[in-house]
């Protein structure tokens, strides 16, 4: 018994290693005799930037499949069954069972995996990748489509970057929420584990008395999309990750589809980043369901690939503040 309990907290830790939204890492997880209870963690959410709590599911689909991943590595299967609280939240069981799983090629790469926000190295990524990420099995309800550089629907989704940052950094609100998440220190990160580091940003330490300043300058939206076209510019390809139904349960499947393709890229030596602006903002994220002509689907995620060099790792949480004996 304490061998089982033994690994079902080594599995529950690769949760911890999953992306998510200004690095919130907003998952809660209970480890039980024969599994998981995962929880959403509303504690500190992005009511501007994901006011729908999208994003944070989505995030809560990635964690759940590195956990489910790393059962699989132990050779246990798993079945989930999602549960709807008195708060109409979506909570997740994930009930083991030993001797029916074989281990997934993915699982090394959990580790290894990191959102790159840098300039990639304007390299195009070979069709006969492209094909086995396009060709990747996904969730029920979850589909992706890949746009080549330069490509119309790529240039196209281009500008709804820039639009969206207009329109985000016009906002105050999403501009005090951007910069709560922000560690500008060693001290700070040190504190919070959590957020977005100087280091994961590409900036040097930035001293007290200059944090307001660089904010102001930085914080506009022609400076974003000046950083952002370098960054388009530079990308292979763009991927869209959408959603039919576009309901809890479905983004949680969508993150669980969106973190096997990040493993996938990372162990092909791709390089990923999040753009999501886009799909952050409605009024935007609806003209590219209509420009895009995506069967109607509701657009969730947008990355873009390429290769790049690696980056500074995101700072996490202690597995003590996340996972708990129930």
């Amino acid at each position: 018994m304490e061998k089982h309990l033994s690994d079902l907290y080594t599995m529950s830790t690769y949760a911890i290693k999953a992306p998510s939204s200004h690095n919130t890492q907003p998952w809660i997880i209970f480890i039980k005799d024969n599994g998981f209870e995962i929880y959403p963690d509303f504690s500190n959410p992005l009511t501007i930037a994901d006011n729908s709590n999208r994003e944070l599911y989505i995030s809560l689909g990635c964690a759940i499949e590195n956990i489910c991943l790393a059962a699989n590595e132990k050779g246990y299967g798993e079945a989930l069954t999602f549960i709807l609280n008195e708060n109409q939240q979506v909570n997740v069981r994930i009930d083991l069972s030993k001797g029916t799983a074989n281990p997934s090629a993915l699982f090394s790469q959990i580790n290894k995996r990191q959102t790159n926000r840098s300039v990639f190295f304007d390299r195009e990524i070979p069709d006969k990748e492209i094909t086995k990420l396009t060709n990747l099995k996904l969730d029920e309800g979850v589909k992706h489509f890949i746009y080549k550089y330069n490509a119309t629907e790529f240039n196209q989704i281009r500008s709804f970057v820039r639009e969206a940052n207009e329109i985000q950094l016009a906002d105050d609100r999403y501009k005090d929420e951007l910069l709560s998440w922000i560690r500008f220190s060693n001290s700070q990160i040190n504190q919070f584990q959590n957020g977005l580091s100087y280091k994961t940003l590409g900036v040097s330490i930035i001293p007290p008395f200059l944090r307001k300043i660089i904010i102001k300058s930085q914080l506009k939206a022609s400076a974003q999309n000046k950083a952002d076209e370098k960054r388009m510019q530079t990308s292979s390809h763009f991927v869209l990750f959408t959603c039919e139904k576009n309901t809890p349960e479905e983004w949680i499947k969508l993150g669980r589809s969106l973190q096997r393709f990040l493993l996938q890229t990372c162990k092909m030596k791709i390089a990923s980043g999040f753009l999501n602006q886009p799909c952050e903002v409605e009024v935007i994220a609806d003209k590219m369901k209509d420009c895009l002509q995506i069967e109607n689907r509701h657009p969730a995620i947008l990355l873009r690939i390429g290769y790049a060099h690696p980056v500074a790792y995101s700072p996490r949480k202690q597995a003590s503040s996340i996972i708990f004996n129930k």
